[in-house]
This record gives structure tokens, sequence and C-alpha cells, in this order.
């Protein structure tokens, strides 16, 4: 229960740290490999609340957990790191997998409503995408990248992926 979100399954935001800095830690140990993380967060998701009910947005969280989960590999590492603010560790993998992954997923959510008291409620995610590279100082570098890349797809309209390159 120290590492996992009660609502959700997934890691909580300590634990996700961690494997981020155990990651960062076998890519400056191991060389060339590279890692991806990811964050997620729900679109408009004060509105599901105050529209639907705090049960609703609960369905909806634990609804996307599920989705995430299943689109990713075993090896990879979901998270949840705030109310509907989500992470994802991606070991061995390249942006342009990420890219595809991240795009999958944006719109296997956009074409799932969740179902609740014989309502469908609709949910969209914006995704922000960074490489974790043996350069990166810590795993802060690499997470506040990601995060301006996930607010550069909520400025931009949301239910959109967006990448910050390394160098940034």
């Amino acid at each position: 229960m120290a590492t996992t979100d009660y609502l959700t399954g997934l890691a909580n935001r300590r634990h996700f740290l961690g494997r981020v800095t155990e990651e960062l830690a076998r890519l400056k140990r191991d060389g060339g490999q590279q890692a991806v993380v990811m964050l997620l967060d729900l679109d408009y998701f004060k509105t599901v609340n105050d529209t639907y009910g705090h049960s609703a947005g609960d369905a909806v969280i634990r609804r996307f957990a599920q989705l995430m989960r299943d689109c990713l590999r075993k090896m990879d590492v979901p998270g949840r790191v705030g109310g509907e603010e989500f992470s994802v560790l991606l070991p061995d993998t390249d942006i342009d997998a990420a890219l595809h992954l991240a795009q999958r997923l944006r719109t296997i959510v956009a074409e799932a409503p969740v179902q609740f008291n014989h309502q469908q409620i609709p949910v969209t995610v914006s995704i922000g995408l960074t490489l974790l590279t043996r350069t990166d100082a810590s795993p802060d570098a690499a997470l506040h990248r990601a995060d301006l890349a996930l607010y550069r797809a909520k400025d931009g309209g949301r239910n959109r992926v967006e990448v910050l390159s390394a160098g940034v």
C-alpha cells in the first residue's frame, strides 16, 4: 500500500519518482539505452466532478487507469502523481515509439466515454513526452520537460500529445 495509489492500483507519486531515479541511474551506468517519461492529464476533470459528482470522477480515474494499463507493456511503470495527473516511465523506448503509444492511448480514451449511472461521460487526455537521458542531472529535469510538453498540449487545445526534446 505504501507504493500504490488507493483508487487506481497504479504506482503512487513517491514510488513512480523512485523508479525514474532508478532508470536514470541505469542509463548513466549502462549508456546507450533510452527511456521516455510521459505526463498525462485528464482534460476538464473539474467539470466532470462538478457536473456528475465525485463518485463519477473516481469512476473516470479508475477507467482511465485501466485503459492506460491495457496499452502498456509489463516493463512500463504507470503512476498516478496527482488528482487527475498520471505519469508513465517507458524503459528502453525511443521517442517515436512513445509518441505512437501516446497517440494510440489518446484516441482510445477519446473514443471510450465512461459509463456512470446511465450516463456517458466524455473524457479526453493531454499528454507530454520527453526522453529521459543519461545527461539529465536528475529525474526532475526530465519531469520538468514532460510537464512543459503537457502544458503545450493543454495550451494547444487539449486532447493532444506534445514532445519536448532533451536539449530544451
